[in-house]
């Protein structure tokens, strides 16, 4: 189903939709061949009691897990934006030392910059948290702050606060990599397709004079559940297919770290 997440949304799910519509009237015709009208009708009371109760509990499941997932989406994309902005803050600040500790962070910097736009975010689509190279890149940030004396430093203020800004960037890396793995517990998958596939099968058990009218109310209630499932998986992927977060922040950065290098 990954493969859905790389089309516009509206294809993915027109075709979700359209699959889950053909199922939906199959299963109508099905039931209409094996049960006759009159004989669901009369059970229609106690169906629709039953109905109620786990369209509430359902609902109430549907409704908590996309606003969980949406609130996780949401968060990593202003982890990644502060990411970046931790990343252009490190380039700023060596400003304010000596070379060779300026230059060597500078440089470490966009390495590393430029080591997340080619090479990590590509692998992070596929649930990849990080290539060998993306770990020396930001390994070597650290090497070129520790391997220095610190008496020798111009300004210690600054560098106190650098490395502050180091932990802290460190600290949004690791959040954006367990990011780009699934948050969704498998069990709880299970109860939301498990709940689904009842939910629509229960509506076909509901007898409808005209099979064009249970068609079309079976269908809409399908496309629904469909969606809502959809939505669950999309924002479970922040960062695959169509509309993933973008890697703009880092792009963006990138440009001015080669401009100040003269790259």
């Amino acid at each position: 189903m990954i493969y859905l997440l790389h089309y516009n949304p509206i294809i993915s799910f027109m075709l979700i939709s359209i699959v889950s519509v053909v199922f939906v009237i199959l299963g109508i015709v099905i039931i209409r061949k094996l049960l006759h009208f009159e004989n669901i009708k009369e059970d229609h009371d106690m169906a629709s009691a039953i109905f109620n109760a786990f369209g509430i509990i359902y609902a109430v499941i549907v409704a908590f897990v996309v606003f969980s997932s949406w609130s996780s989406y949401d968060t990593t994309r202003k982890n990644v934006e502060i990411e970046a902005n931790k990343i252009a803050a490190l380039f700023l600040d060596a400003g304010a030392f000596d070379d060779p500790l300026k230059k060597n962070i500078r440089v470490a910097v966009t390495n590393y910059t430029k080591t997340i736009v080619e090479e990590e975010w590509p692998l992070m689509a596929t649930g990849v948290r990080g290539p060998a190279n993306s770990r020396d890149a930001h390994r070597a940030i650290w090497d070129a702050y520790m391997n220095v004396d610190i008496k020798t430093i111009k300004n210690p203020y600054m560098y106190q606060e650098s490395l502050s800004q180091l932990n802290s960037m460190t600290e949004y890396r690791r959040l954006r990599r367990f990011s780009s793995m699934s948050s969704t517990p498998l069990a709880l998958w299970l109860v939301l397709i498990v709940g689904g596939i009842i939910s629509v099968t229960y509506t076909l058990l509901f007898g409808s004079k005209h099979i064009k009218t249970h068609c079309l109310m079976t269908s809409a209630y399908t496309i629904i559940n469909s969606m809502a499932l959809y939505l669950i998986y999309f924002l479970d992927h922040p960062f695959t297919g169509y509309s993933a977060i973008s890697d703009e922040p880092f792009r963006s950065i990138l440009k001015m770290f080669l401009h100040r290098l003269g790259q």
